[in-house]
């Protein structure tokens, strides 16, 4: 039995209310439970969630300028004892395109942003954790950008989590687009 994944769905209700949900993917036998905890950014408890949307109050929004990301704990359990924890990562915001441009939280934002490919000279994508993170330190406190489009596969996990705690938004773009529809398409 094990947690497969979690994917966390988040709705704005006003600037420091949310509702939360989460879709879980599990293996899981007869009589376990499945326990969800909301966790701040300093690991101290919020909520326990049940099954559905629920309000969350008093967050703090995910921002590139305060990037505050919180933890939802999701532990499988079995005769009251926890066999399998995953813990999902997340910022609570609302990203919005309209016709007079991209709103953050609400608020009309600016994208300053380039496109990322992982490739690197002499080594390709064999890049440790340590770099995926040190390129977006680079795209963020160096070349001041606040978005980066991933291109054409996907990203090191650790590049898109540096990315979260480092405050740029990304935009993820479907692996393969050469190969996606038929002729007419």
């Amino acid at each position: 039995t094990c947690i497969e994944d979690v994917f966390v769905k988040t709705r704005r209700c006003s600037a420091m209310t949310y509702e939360l949900s989460a879709e879980i993917t599990c293996l899981q036998l007869k009589g376990d439970e499945i326990r969800v905890t909301l966790l701040d950014s300093a690991g101290a408890h919020v909520c326990t969630l049940g099954q559905s949307w629920q309000k969350v109050s008093g967050i703090t929004e995910w921002h590139p300028d305060h990037p505050v990301l919180y933890t939802l704990r999701t532990e499988l359990i079995r005769e009251g004892e926890v066999r399998d924890v995953l813990d999902t990562r997340f910022g609570f915001r609302e990203a919005v395109f309209k016709a007079d441009g991209f709103y953050l939280n609400g608020k009309k934002f600016k994208l300053r942003g380039l496109n990322h490919h992982q490739s690197y000279p002499y080594v390709g994508y064999a890049m440790p954790e340590s770099m995926q993170k040190y390129d977006a330190e680079i795209l963020k406190k160096e070349l001041g950008v606040n978005a980066v489009r991933t291109s054409h596969y996907p990203q090191s996990q650790h590049f898109i989590n540096a990315c979260d705690e480092q405050g740029l938004l990304v935009f993820t773009e479907i692996p393969g687009w050469q190969h996606i529809g038929d002729d007419s398409w």
